[in-house]
């Protein structure tokens, strides 16, 4: 029985293996920095609350 000949995997011209693959980005948009705010502002007033209380408590 003759053995089979090893299929190659046929790339495509200029495509070696060390390109960059340029997926969808993880850019969150508008409303993504709008949702960051959100939770930014209240933890920095929390630590501000908890500052104020440890110094003047």
């Amino acid at each position: 029985m003759a053995a089979r000949k090893n299929k190659k995997r046929r790339s495509r011209p200029g495509k070696g293996t060390q390109d960059i693959r340029h997926g969808p980005t993880r850019d969150p948009g508008p409303t993504g920095t709008v949702g960051c705010y959100i939770v930014l502002i209240p933890m920095l007033v929390l630590g501000l609350a908890i500052v104020l209380i440890e110094v003047f408590g």
